[in-house]
């Protein structure tokens, strides 16, 4: 499993949406996932390293009324509490090859990227965290 799969499938389960990895069609879908450039590595002592991904989470929300608009601030919003409280209040999902998620975080505020009559497209960044065993031989 890919990670940016990993995220879509947790948020699907914690959050309850449905994402796009890599494309926000021709306007009829509501959430993608785009990976960053950004990898950062540490290496520990023993076979194992910690790897940090970075994302961009895109959603476009209804925005044509004031109530729209502050409903969709509310979306994101609570998308970032469930991910802040999460690993407080539980373990990740397994992941294959020898991988362990640790954190699944918003680093960023979600921002209006653009806007039309009905709709605005908000972007935020997410990271993972997670470890790898490497398999010695």
């Amino acid at each position: 499993m890919t990670i940016s799969k990993y995220i879509v499938d947790f948020l699907k389960e914690v959050c309850g949406i449905e994402i796009e990895t890599n494309h926000v069609k021709d306007g009829s879908d509501q959430y993608g996932l785009f990976k960053s450039p950004t990898r950062d590595v540490k290496e520990n002592i023993d076979p194992s390293y910690q790897i940090t991904e970075y994302y961009q989470f895109l959603a476009r929300l209804d925005s044509l009324s004031d109530s729209e608009r502050k409903e969709a601030d509310e979306v994101l919003e609570d998308l970032t509490y469930k991910l802040d409280d999460y690993k407080i209040n539980y373990h990740y999902p397994d992941i294959d090859k020898n991988r362990r998620v640790t954190d699944i975080t918003v680093t960023g505020c979600p921002y209006p990227m653009e806007a039309d009559e009905q709709n605005t497209m908000y972007q935020m960044s997410l990271s993972i965290t997670y470890s790898r065993e490497r398999e010695v031989l």
